[in-house]
């Protein structure tokens, strides 16, 4: 498939007192095919959603290079930026923050419709009834305000606003996280048939690892704002290359009954991303260390075909 879009060398720094950076993305790099999932994962404050804001331009990078379907991300304007936003959606963590609460959903929807071009005023209700039901909803959530559905309703609403300029990737930015588990498995399923059957690309940023080995093709790993291993899903799952993504994995619950896998507990606390330790970031947490790690930083390298790491054991 061709490549749709690449991320180069991709940075955020926050200003601190006005004298540290907060590292919230450093030195970022990977690519997502047409109609590829790409699965990222990694603790709460380690710059997923940060990055998936630097995708679609929501926040200004420090550095780097970021170009979808051809265009320049970062440096496009009036035209061609408004196509990259019409091929470039997301989804939101929190459905009901990402809604306007005194706008109805025929409003909510249909205005992406109106202000590109997409359908004539005529043809709205229209469209929006076919984007509703594409995701589950019926016609009665037309003249409704979002404070009158669940969960899992306004982030059905949420998705059919992102597919309703016809994108051709979606960054859904821990869709799931909001709702109850029975909720979860129907949102999933939900996107994974949109995805067979649309082709569209997704960057699934989800703390939910059962859900990224579901529904990702490849999978990068974060840690302190840097992608520490990157893998197909199922070389990832099978064989983690890196300790931090072993202990990430050894906490999903087995599904078996009376299963149980060894459990890696991490040391300490996450360090502060401004004060990142010298040498591996991971290493005073890091249950395999060994003499260079508090000292050397690893590599970033393709230790294996198409599987890249951070770690001084390979």
């Amino acid at each position: 498939m061709p490549e749709l879009l690449k991320l180069q060398n991709v940075k955020k720094y926050f200003p601190v007192n006005g004298k540290n950076f907060l590292k919230a993305v450093d030195d970022v790099s990977f690519a997502v095919h047409e109609a590829e999932v790409f699965g990222l994962v990694g603790e709460s404050g380690c710059g997923k959603s940060t990055l998936g804001k630097l995708i679609l331009r929501l926040i200004e990078p420090s550095g780097g290079k970021i170009v979808f379907d051809g265009l320049d991300v970062l440096n496009a304007r009036g035209q061609e930026l408004s196509k990259i936003r019409r091929g470039l959606q997301i989804i939101f963590q929190d459905p009901l923050a990402s809604l306007n609460p005194r706008m109805r959903i025929l409003e909510t929807i249909g205005e992406a419709l109106v202000v590109n071009n997409i359908v004539s005023r005529r043809e709205v209700k229209d469209r929006v009834v076919n984007l509703l039901e594409k995701v589950g909803l019926d016609t009665d959530s037309l003249y409704k305000y979002s404070h009158e559905f669940s969960g899992g309703q306004r982030q059905r609403i949420c998705i059919a606003r992102a597919l309703a300029v016809n994108p051709k990737m979606i960054v859904a930015d821990e869709p799931l996280s909001a709702l109850d588990v029975s909720i979860q498995a129907q949102i999933i399923n939900l996107l994974e048939d949109l995805q067979k059957d649309s082709g569209l690309a997704f960057v699934f940023i989800s703390h939910n690892l059962l859900a990224i080995e579901h529904f990702s093709n490849n999978v990068a790993v974060m840690y302190l704002g840097k992608i520490v291993e990157m893998s197909g899903t199922g070389e990832l799952f099978k064989e983690p290359m890196h300790p931090y993504t072993e202990a990430l994995l050894s906490a999903v619950p087995k599904p078996e009954v009376g299963e149980k896998g060894k459990r890696i507990i991490l040391e300490g606390d996450v360090p502060s991303p401004v004060h990142i330790p010298p040498g591996c970031p991971f290493h005073p947490r890091c249950h395999k260390r060994f003499e260079p790690c508090d000292t050397i930083v690893p590599v970033y390298k393709e230790a294996k075909r198409n599987r890249w790491v951070s770690c001084h054991l390979w």
